[in-house]
């Protein structure tokens, strides 16, 4: 009986669980998005702009979620960040406008 209970409980959580994300799904699409392009922005403005060290700024753009790949090439001061199975790169533009996210195809 109470193998029975259990079972409609979790398929009823399951349906509603599942119901949630049908109705969010471009919510729930976008974060995977969010957690590289903020790595790269958030590092690019405080390694460029800021002009802390490479250690301060992964402190500083670090997350719950970690990333997968990381790369800053100074030369032409962009960062590139895949976390999540997505990448995003961010480039200084000057000192008044920071950097910027570039879009990447």
């Amino acid at each position: 009986m109470k193998l029975r209970v259990t079972m409609t409980i979790l398929g009823i959580a399951g349906l509603l669980c599942g119901l949630w994300f049908a109705a969010n799904f471009q919510h729930v699409r976008a974060f995977f998005e969010i957690i590289s392009s903020y790595y790269a922005k958030e590092f690019c403005s405080c390694y460029y702009v800021v002009g802390r060290t490479e250690e301060q700024c992964h402190d500083y753009a670090r997350q719950y979620v970690p990333i997968s790949d990381f790369e800053n090439d100074p030369e032409t001061k962009t960062v590139t960040v895949t976390g999540l199975w997505h990448t995003n790169r961010a480039h200084y533009v000057d000192q008044r406008f920071g950097c910027a996210l570039e879009p990447l195809d």
